[in-house]
């Protein structure tokens, strides 16, 4: 098999087409578009404010991800209306697969497990269509509906069936961390479905969320969690339970996960007295991948955890701190990994974390 390219990290734009897809008596629970109002950010070149759009949901008024700022990527290409065109652009930077992503439910947006199916079941069906036009070089993470569990095996069976290779979490899903026991039907469905655990940066609980609403950054609100996600759940053996699941902690960097070894190890030593694995072999181990970014030292993560459990993403569709767009380009035309190790974070170990073909 010749080797190819998989961003494992790219992102849709959802739009109020996205919501197109609900089922008959579900359509109360459509976002509704509020008036414009003038956003306090100044476009520097024409020195007038940007108007900006509001969503009503579930009677809260939520601020839609902004779709302007960006000059790699057009609208269509990121609300997915121009899928050709998104396709011609993955073959001029050299990408084979994207792995798409949200970007609205980065954050939790209802506390009601009825509009949360609605709004989940619509954005699953959308991208089941994305991906029906793309020759399956779309592929996508399927967003469960974690409050109505007893749909989620079905639902994640039609999103495996249109496209989906992973379920999209956080580190902190409905207050509840990842490692608790009901999250185990989740685990067996996907387990069963050859689906892999895709834990992104983002937060699903109002509470901690509202904890760090004004800190400088969101490091503690969307980053954290998915850190002490990743050692709740080895310390919980959640992975050993489920051994046919696949792990992936996404938009993190790479940077954290020695650090969070070396924690992990010392805290499984003082709980468990012998741990069986030592620290370079422990996300090999328990089927666990993770995305850096050419920000991280890779030279050094890889003499950490090994060669064989690393992916790359561009974070396509996004303009913050993890977009990448060249991500894919750089990371082989650097020179700072020999080639096939390159090759292996660009194709195997993607490939591997989300089971393509």
């Amino acid at each position: 098999m010749s080797s190819k390219v998989i961003d494992s990290d790219a992102h849709v734009i959802e739009t109020l087409r996205t919501f197109a897809y609900m089922e008959k008596g579900q359509e109360k629970y459509r976002p509704v578009l509020l008036n414009s109002a003038p956003d306090d950010t100044i476009d520097t070149q024409g020195g007038k404010a940007r108007s900006k759009d509001y969503w009503l949901v579930d009677g809260q008024v939520w601020s839609p991800t902004r779709n302007q700022g960006y000059d790699e990527t057009t609208p269509g290409q990121r609300e997915m209306t121009d899928i050709k065109g998104r396709l011609a652009h993955m073959d001029q930077m050299g990408i084979d697969i994207q792995v798409l992503y949200p970007t609205y439910f980065l954050s939790g947006k209802t506390e009601n497990p009825d509009c949360e199916w609605a709004l989940i079941r619509s954005y699953n069906r959308w991208l089941a269509h994305i991906w029906k036009q793309s020759d399956n070089r779309l592929r996508w993470v399927a967003i469960p509906p974690l409050r109505s569990m007893e749909k989620v095996a079905d639902e994640l069976k039609f999103c495996k069936d249109n496209g989906a290779c992973g379920v999209f979490l956080v580190g902190i899903e409905n207050d509840r961390e990842l490692d608790d026991p009901y999250f185990y039907p989740l685990w067996e469905a996907a387990q069963k479905l050859d689906l892999a655990a895709c834990i992104h940066s983002g937060i699903h609980s109002a509470t901690y969320m509202n904890m760090f609403k004004n800190a400088p950054t969101r490091f503690m609100s969307n980053r954290a969690p998915g850190v002490g996600a990743f050692h709740s759940l080895i310390m919980r053996d959640i992975p050993q339970r489920f051994p046919g699941m696949r792990w992936g902690f996404v938009e993190f960097s790479a940077s954290w996960v020695p650090y969070a070894i070396n924690y992990t190890e010392l805290s499984y030593w003082k709980n468990n007295n012998n741990p069986t694995w030592t620290s370079k072999d422990l996300l090999k181990r328990n089927n666990m991948y993770v995305a850096c970014q050419m920000s991280d030292d890779l030279p050094y993560i890889i003499s950490k955890v090994g060669e064989d459990s690393l992916v790359i993403g561009t974070d396509y569709g996004h303009h913050d701190q993890a977009t990448e767009i060249d991500a894919m380009r750089k990371l082989r035309d650097d020179g700072v990994l020999p080639e096939k190790v390159v090759n292996k974070i660009l194709d195997d170990n993607a490939r591997a974390l989300y089971g393509l073909d």
